[in-house]
């Protein structure tokens, strides 16, 4: 009996052990190595005039020219924008260099301006907003959204 019981907890503690050991384990990364990774390209950006969150096709003030454009952020504060091959402007240059900053305990993120906030930074999006007054004088937010591609 005492050896059946040994037995069981030994197969008891190695099914552990194994469970365990075998546990995926999930790796944090900081909204710089987020924001860093990989290049980014506008999904979509514009006025959300009824506070729902999102852009809907009547909001968006996308231009197809700036759908292939992209955003690449350096680790060390630096950036570069690239135009695509639909140019919006024919006298814009093909590329410009930035510097962005992470502001607000990085809650908020600045790019060419003034620092926006951030809404969502994860391994496949990047959504920042700054509020804004709508034609009603109310608070509204415009919303910038990037992803990987």
């Amino acid at each position: 009996m005492k050896t059946t019981t040994k037995n069981l907890l030994t197969i008891a503690f190695l099914s552990i052990v194994c469970l365990t050991s075998c546990k995926k384990e999930t790796i944090h990364k900081s909204n710089t190595e987020l924001l860093t990774q990989k290049t980014w390209k506008f999904e979509t950006h514009g006025l959300d005039e009824n506070n729902n969150g999102i852009i809907e096709e009547s909001e968006t003030d996308m231009q197809p020219c700036e759908a292939d454009d992209e955003f690449t952020f350096n680790a060390n504060g630096t950036g570069l924008y690239t135009n695509g091959t639909l140019i919006c402007n024919s006298g814009d240059p093909s590329t410009i260099d930035f510097n962005w900053l992470f502001a607000n305990n990085e809650t908020e993120l600045a790019i060419f301006a003034s620092p926006e906030k951030i809404n969502k930074l994860d391994d496949n999006t990047l959504e920042t907003y700054y509020e804004d007054l709508n034609s009603q004088g109310q608070t509204v937010k415009y919303i910038r959204r990037f992803k990987h591609y």
